[in-house]
Parts: C-alpha cells; sequence; structure tokens
C-alpha cells in the first residue's frame, strides 16, 4: 500500500485510529482503571488511540475495538 492510497483510504473512511493490546496495569497507572480493578484472568484489553496518542476507548475484544472504531466512521489500524 503506498502512501497514496492510505490517504486515499483515510479520506472515503475516516481519521485513523490506532488498535493495540493494553494491560490493566498500565490503564491503572495511567487513571483510565480505579486502583484495585480486577479483570479475569486471560482476559485481552484493547485500547483504540487517535494519531495523536490519546487513548478514546478501552475493550475486552479486539474485533470489538475494530468494530466500535468504524461503527464511529473512524479508521482502524493494528499496532503491535
Amino acid at each position: 500500500m503506498t502512501d497514496e492510497t492510505i490517504f486515499e483510504h483515510q479520506a472515503d473512511h475516516g481519521p485513523l485510529v490506532y488498535v493495540r493490546q493494553v494491560s490493566p496495569e498500565t490503564l491503572i497507572a495511567e487513571g483510565a482503571m480505579p486502583e484495585g480493578s480486577v479483570v479475569p484472568k486471560g482476559v485481552k484489553l484493547y485500547a483504540v488511540h487517535l494519531a495523536n496518542g490519546q487513548r478514546i476507548a478501552v475493550m475486552d475484544d479486539r474485533e470489538r475495538a475494530f468494530a466500535a472504531a468504524v461503527q464511529n466512521d473512524l479508521t482502524p489500524v493494528s499496532v503491535h
């Protein structure tokens, strides 16, 4: 995919957002979850971030995070 294609895709589908896995410890440390929160063992959390790095959502399912972005006229991409 070329830069030109990326910009065309973005223009057609809304601003890019980044989806990446995030740990409960990170969310607690950043104040996004209350201290002492417990996430059931095996649950993975996925954060949706704007291009400037601002977190706008946290979901317990990667596909749900992507679907929520699309549903809100955003273009999700995965970040490792």
